[in-house]
């Protein structure tokens, strides 16, 4: 059942792979080893959307990204499935997806909500928590 799930947020996995990221923001500021996106931030990737207040890519020697931080309001919007949270991390050496702060994964008829959402993408396999409300899901059968 939430299998698929896992698949939500590849957004930030394809910034590790070759091709063209689309960013806006308010504000840029580029240092030796990070990228911020400030004010109604927006980075597009493929069919990808990546909305936050704040962004920030961190970059290897290389140059290369190696975590991606969104901060206030991240809404992660692919064809088939959204996210939201008021914040996200997403580690690219570990594979590993963070969300925080009224966490929500929506997919088709399935909606996961909790505190906390953390994404093992090398596992397959995720956990939600709920520190200050109960975690809800819904799942409603397709009629054949």
């Amino acid at each position: 059942m939430w299998k698929a799930l896992f698949l939500l947020l590849s957004f930030f996995a394809l910034l590790y792979a070759q091709s063209t990221i689309t960013g806006e923001a308010d504000e840029l500021i580029f240092s030796e080893n990070k990228l911020t996106y400030k004010g109604n931030v927006r980075l597009v990737k493929d069919n990808s959307v990546l909305r936050a207040t704040k962004v920030d890519i961190i970059l290897n020697k290389e140059g290369k990204p190696i975590k991606v931080i969104a901060e206030g309001n991240v809404r992660i919007i692919e064809p088939e499935r959204q996210a939201f949270a008021e914040f996200a991390e997403y580690d690219l050496n570990t594979d590993v997806i963070y969300l925080r702060g009224n966490a929500k994964i929506q997919e088709k008829t399935k909606v996961l909500e909790a505190d906390e959402i953390t994404i093992y993408r090398k596992e397959n396999r995720l956990v939600a928590k709920g520190n200050k409300k109960r975690i809800r899901t819904v799942y409603v059968e397709e009629k054949k």
